[in-house]
Parts: C-alpha cells; sequence; structure tokens
C-alpha cells in the first residue's frame, strides 16, 4: 500500500519544491528592482530611455546633413558662372 502512495508523495515533493523556489526568486527580483529604483533616484533620473537616445543621435545625423547642404549651397554660391552647356564640377569635402 506504500508504493501507491509513493508516486503522489514525490509529485507533491517537487511540487513544494519548485513553489518555494519561485517564491524566492520574486523576491530577489523585487529587492532588485527596489535597488534599482534608488539608485536611479540617487542619480536624479539621468539614465535616458532608449528612445531618447535613439532620437538624439537622429537629431545628430540630421544636423550633420544639414552642414553638408550648407556647405555645398556656399560652394556654389562662389563657384564661377559657367556658361550654358558646361557643367561645373566641384569637389565634395568629406565629414572626417
Amino acid at each position: 500500500m506504500q508504493r501507491r502512495h509513493f508516486p503522489s508523495v514525490l509529485l507533491y515533493g517537487f511540487g513544494l519544491a519548485l513553489t518555494l523556489s519561485l517564491a524566492f526568486n520574486g523576491v530577489l527580483l523585487h529587492e532588485q528592482s527596489l535597488q534599482r529604483s534608488s539608485k536611479e533616484n540617487e542619480l536624479g533620473g539621468l539614465a535616458f530611455p532608449v528612445g531618447y537616445v535613439a532620437w538624439q543621435q537622429q537629431l545628430v545625423d540630421c544636423q550633420r546633413a544639414n552642414q553638408q547642404k550648407d556647405s555645398l549651397i556656399r560652394q556654389l554660391e562662389h563657384a564661377p558662372n559657367a556658361p550654358p552647356g558646361k557643367a561645373i564640377t566641384l569637389r565634395r569635402t568629406s565629414p572626417n
């Protein structure tokens, strides 16, 4: 008769161990999130979200592209007038 109850006791033991393990991991995650939030509060919110960093990079890229276009426009303004039918060759400056 003891053999009939052996699988159920074993399953009960594994279930209990799994439950305790999940509860312990939950407590650890909760403590970790509290530590992170306290560190962010100490830094004064200096950690920027990923979307802000991507937006800032796009802004820098647009500013760089606008500066290149502005320099090309200045070169065209100062280029000598060419007769009709002749192309003006301009040297491009590479952004290094």
